[in-house]
C-alpha cells in the first residue's frame, strides 16, 4: 500500500515539475485502472487523475488531456473524468485486451491483435 502512496506523490511532483521546468516524469505511475471507489488490475489509486485534480484545485491548470498508450484501456481514468469537461481522455489500446468491459474515454482507438504500423496508418490516414 505504501508504494501506491509514493507513486501518487511522485506523479504530483512530476506534474508540478512539468509546469515549472517544462518536463517531469514518474516511472512508477500510470495506474489507470483505479476508480474513485475501488482499485482494479493491480492499481490501487489513479495517480494521474489525482495529480490532475490536485493541479486544477491549486489553480495551476484549468484543463488537461490524458494520452494513454497502454495496451490496456484506461477504464478508471475514463470513468473518473467522464463528466468533467475540463479533462479530455484519449486511450489507444488492444480491442480484445483487459478490461473486458471498457469505459468510454473522450476518444478510444481500439487496435486489433497483431496490429502494426499499417493499422495505425488506417486510423491516422498517413
Amino acid at each position: 500500500m505504501q508504494r501506491s502512496f509514493y507513486a501518487v506523490g511522485g506523479t504530483i511532483a512530476a506534474a508540478r515539475d512539468a509546469i515549472a521546468a517544462g518536463v517531469g516524469s514518474n516511472l512508477a505511475g500510470g495506474t489507470h485502472h483505479a476508480f474513485a471507489d475501488h482499485g482494479e488490475g493491480f492499481c490501487v489509486f489513479n495517480d494521474v487523475a489525482i495529480a490532475i485534480r490536485t493541479l486544477i484545485r491549486d489553480g495551476l491548470i484549468h484543463k488537461a488531456a490524458v494520452v494513454d498508450c497502454d495496451v490496456h484501456q484506461g477504464n478508471g481514468t475514463a470513468a473518473l473524468f467522464a463528466d468533467d469537461p475540463r479533462v479530455f481522455t484519449f486511450s489507444i489500446h488492444g480491442a480484445k485486451n483487459y478490461p473486458l468491459f471498457k469505459v468510454s474515454s473522450s476518444l478510444d482507438v481500439e487496435l486489433a491483435d497483431g496490429a502494426g504500423d499499417e493499422g495505425l496508418s488506417a486510423i491516422t490516414g498517413q
